[in-house]
């Protein structure tokens, strides 16, 4: 008995050590039990025993065993039913597409013209390639997920047979994975491989923890592998399901991305002012001004005249989704924000009946705004905002997954001391199912019955899931919604300042930090003097930077050079001298190492690039079917597309250091 507790002490004082230095907020919740244990607030549920060779847990209320003293038979079913095949267990990471020859041909000759217009000019040949190799049973296992820890015993065994390189640890019940620090050893496990905890989690916390696990070495995400307990709930398998059909590859593709961070290039260049991130609205007039954010969802429509009534209270912040039924309204926004960068957010403009509608409203627009939008407008009211990109040293630099959640980072960083929240739902209306107002441009009603447990395909705007509601318990939203309630929830809550008070209009989603409040519950307000736009122009223009100055000149050469050595080492790299997942890793690391993605534009597109084509490229190179021959033609067709884009990229900076240059 003395060698099992010198097991036990010894496995549990290694797992905390490893799990105070790698996870500490994980560490921080096992703390907390303790002391709630200690305290005498939280009563335990669990005793585990040690019986004829074998741990168990026993539940005192019910006196069941976990394991029904077969742990050993368990562990072993368990084990035995880990296979290769990707018809059990399996999640399939990616949406499927097929091409033919002829098709593959049609895309090469398209892309001549328009380099640009697709992403599937430099996807298609790749999965093309990929799909002739596809089959039903894997060749390694390199990322797997745990549903359920029980003690762990399994996982142990499990482990030591299929020896993947990143793992995904997910127990709901903090109490029962505090008794497996005792069975099993974590930190043993962590010498080969990576690893990623998600225990007691709330959804948003693991959809934080997902997303993390997918990023990791995201060249073994095709096909990952899972084991569930019989006794863990679904709840998060569907919610990791979630986690894949939210990943934002699958809906903002990398062409995008690229000519996203062209255009700031041009607009830059071009004297439009540039927000400051000095700019904030805690002094002077602005000090305590109530600022009202308006997005297009159903709520919008339902307090239309809540708003008409109070709209003089409140400086107010408009989506430019929104204009239309705001000009139809009659209400006119101070500041307009505008971030979609494709062609048909256009028409949140045209539809207008006058542009003179905007005559006093500022613009604040991403540099990647449409050219054409900024030409409707007065230039003076014009002001842009870094989206991605690192161009202007001193510029305000935001980004969100859509114009709503953008306008809650912005009045937060702005530091707006009291802020409204209207139409910014997140979620589609309970009683109608509608997903925005009903002149918005992409309004959609959705079946509420369509939910997301049902489905077998990967989707994105139309599945549903339960969240967490504003006024109401529960309320559906999307995948695409959950992405920006996320963003909200677990990046912008923490940089809520405590004078900030948040108030949430919306009947959709519940955010982190806002208080819930129904409009006919505001208090009687002042309305604001006429002279605020003036003043508002005047502050935001002392706040503004205009063109490129020497030291951002020089950066750009940095970038350009950069972007020419990486072209070279990616051409050096010989495919014939690598096993696959030496090949994957090394190209990753050459674009996305160091501190590439923090300092340069090229490393963000082109790890976009690969999160979408490179678990293809390794799924296909780690078929034993495949020849040296049609390992070098993968090497050869990605290799030239990545060229290709950084190409692009070359070129734009050129053209700008050329204008600079003959601009004196």
């Amino acid at each position: 008995m003395n060698d099992i507790n010198n097991i036990i002490v010894e496995n549990f004082n290694e797992n905390i050590e490893y799990i105070k230095q790698e996870h500490p907020k994980l560490f921080e919740k096992l703390s907390a039990f303790d002391l709630a244990v200690t305290q005498g607030h939280y009563q335990e549920k669990y005793d585990l025993v040690f019986e004829n060779g074998n741990f168990d847990v026993l539940e005192r209320s019910s006196s069941n065993y976990l394991y029904d003293k077969k742990t050993d038979l368990h562990t072993q079913k368990s084990l035995d039913s880990i296979n290769y095949s990707t018809e059990h267990n399996c999640f399939e990471t990616f949406v499927r597409q097929h091409y033919s020859d002829d098709m593959i041909n049609a895309l090469k000759k398209e892309k001549d013209n328009a380099p640009l217009k697709s992403h599937q000019f430099y996807t298609a040949e790749l999965v093309h390639l990929a799909n002739k190799h596809e089959n039903k049973t894997l060749h390694s296992l390199d990322k797997f997920v745990f549903f359920g820890t029980g003690l762990g015993l399994h996982i142990t065994a499990i482990t030591d047979k299929i020896q993947s390189s990143v793992y995904l640890i997910v127990e709901d019940d903090l109490e029962l994975f505090r008794l497996s620090l005792m069975c099993i050893n974590y930190k043993k496990i962590a010498q080969n491989a990576k690893l990623f905890f998600s225990v007691f989690e709330d959804d948003t916390e693991f959809a934080h923890t997902a997303e993390s696990f997918l990023k990791e070495q995201y060249y073994f995400n095709h096909y990952i592998k899972y084991f569930q307990l019989l006794s863990h709930s679904d709840d998060k398998t569907n919610k990791f399901y979630l986690a894949l059909s939210s990943q934002p590859e699958l809906k903002f593709f990398f062409n995008d991305y690229l000519s996203n961070l062209i255009r700031p290039l041009e607009v830059i260049s071009q004297d439009y002012k540039i927000l400051s991130k000095e700019l904030n609205f805690t002094k002077g007039f602005f000090h305590n001004k109530p600022f009202m954010l308006i997005a297009s969802g159903p709520s919008l429509q339902k307090n239309i005249e809540f708003l008409k009534e109070n709209a003089q209270n409140f400086i107010i912040v408009a989506a430019s989704s929104s204009l239309f039924y705001l000009e139809q309204n009659n209400i006119k926004p101070q500041i307009v924000l505008h971030l979609d960068p494709f062609d048909p957010s256009i028409q949140s403009f045209e539809k207008l009946k006058s542009l003179s509608f905007l005559d006093n409203s500022l613009l604040f627009a991403s540099m990647h705004t449409p050219i054409k939008i900024l030409q409707m407008l007065k230039k003076e009211n014009i002001f842009l905002f870094e989206a991605g990109s690192n161009y202007k040293e001193g510029a305000l630099n935001i980004s969100s997954a859509c114009v709503g959640s953008l306008g809650y980072f912005l009045l937060t960083v702005l530091k707006a001391s009291e802020i409204y929240l209207l139409g910014l739902d997140l979620a589609v209306d309970s009683v109608s199912g509608a997903n925005h107002i009903e002149v918005h441009q992409d309004t959609e009603t959705l079946k509420l019955e369509n939910n997301l447990h049902d489905t077998k395909e990967l989707s994105y705007k139309n599945d549903l899931l339960e969240i967490e509601g504003n006024f109401q318990n529960k309320v559906f939203t999307t995948p695409h919604f959950f992405s920006s309630v996320n963003l909200i929830n677990n990046y912008f809550s923490s940089l809520v300042k405590p004078f900030q008070k948040i108030y949430n209009l919306s009947d959709g989603a519940l955010y982190r930090e806002t208080i819930p409040l129904a409009p006919e519950s505001i208090r009687q307000m002042e309305p604001l003097p006429d002279s605020t736009f003036a003043k508002l122009q005047t502050h935001i223009q002392k706040h503004s930077l205009r063109n490129f100055s020497h030291k951002e000149i020089q950066s750009l050469k940095e970038k350009l050079s950069f972007t020419m050595q990486l072209k070279l080492q990616i051409s050096q790299i010989d495919p014939l001298q690598l096993t696959p997942k030496e090949y994957v890793s090394k190209i990753h690391e050459l674009i996305c190492g160091s501190n590439n993605l923090q300092t340069y534009e090229i490393s963000r597109i082109l790890d976009s690039y690969l999160y979408f084509v490179l678990h293809f490229v390794y799924h296909y190179l780690n078929d034993s079917r495949t020849s040296i021959e049609e390992f070098q033609n993968m090497d050869h067709i990605l290799k030239e597309n990545i060229q290709e884009l950084i190409e692009s990229y070359i070129h734009s900076i050129e053209t700008t250091l050329h204008k600079e240059n003959a601009n004196g």
